[in-house]
């Protein structure tokens, strides 16, 4: 497992138990990872595809951490017999460790008509509330939708990265999402997205902690601060 960030005091690490994604964003870091540097490990000989990594499965965990579950992909691609195999043998089972699943497709937690344990988040990616076309990931709208429908105790929205929005679209999304966490971060890898003005994305944070018991602000979201890109 590799650390990420601090959320809500507990250091969230990542557990690749899933890997692989078809949603083909352009910025996608972990695709870049899969087909270049990784690509001659035996997890990533297959590239991208999407599958249960039944090594991972043996992987420990303690109370208090916050483990994303499948950051090298999108669990949405798991079957939902997948998805049950994983909370049965480890979610369940680690009940005072948090987990976060992460999705662009978040209808798929309805679809799956499983039920989700306290200690796992549901979450997804809402980069920004407009269309740029950089992914074949449902679009923005549908993914608030879903997850303003969602039914369930512990929600996360990643903001991340984030591109040029309107205010007050985001601000109304996050509020019917009613999110437990919020985590917003820019750029790093270079891929030249339009990204807001820093006084646009400092506005939003002023508003989100209004109403979001935890906003985290991503390492690298500083750069925006001086408009250097």
């Amino acid at each position: 497992m590799t650390r990420m960030f601090v959320v809500d005091g507990k250091p969230m690490k990542t557990w690749n138990v899933f890997k692989g994604c078809f949603f083909e964003c352009t910025y996608c870091n972990a695709r870049k990872m899969a087909q270049t540097r990784l690509k001659n490990s035996p997890r990533y000989r297959d590239g991208f595809s999407p599958r249960l990594v039944m090594e991972e499965l043996g992987r420990r965990s303690r109370p208090g951490q916050f483990i994303f579950v499948g950051y090298m992909g999108d669990i949405s691609f798991a079957t939902r017999d997948e998805v049950r195999f994983i909370l049965a043998q480890t979610i369940d089972f680690y009940s005072k460790t948090s987990f976060l699943f992460c999705s662009k497709n978040p209808a798929i937690y309805s679809h799956w008509k499983l039920t989700y344990p306290d200690n796992l988040y549901l979450g997804t990616t809402i980069e920004t509330n407009r269309s740029y076309g950089f992914s074949k990931a449902p679009p923005s709208w549908e993914r608030f939708q879903s997850m303003a429908e969602l039914r369930h105790t512990r929600k996360f929205v990643s903001i991340e990265p984030v591109m040029d929005f309107d205010l007050d679209v985001m601000t109304l999304w996050l509020k019917e999402i009613k999110p437990d966490i919020v985590e917003i971060g820019a750029d790093n890898y270079h891929n030249h997205l339009p990204e807001p003005p820093w006084e646009k994305i400092e506005k939003l944070l002023e508003t989100l902690r209004g109403f979001v018991p935890t906003v985290v602000e991503k390492d690298g979201l500083e750069r925006l601060k001086g408009g250097n890109c």
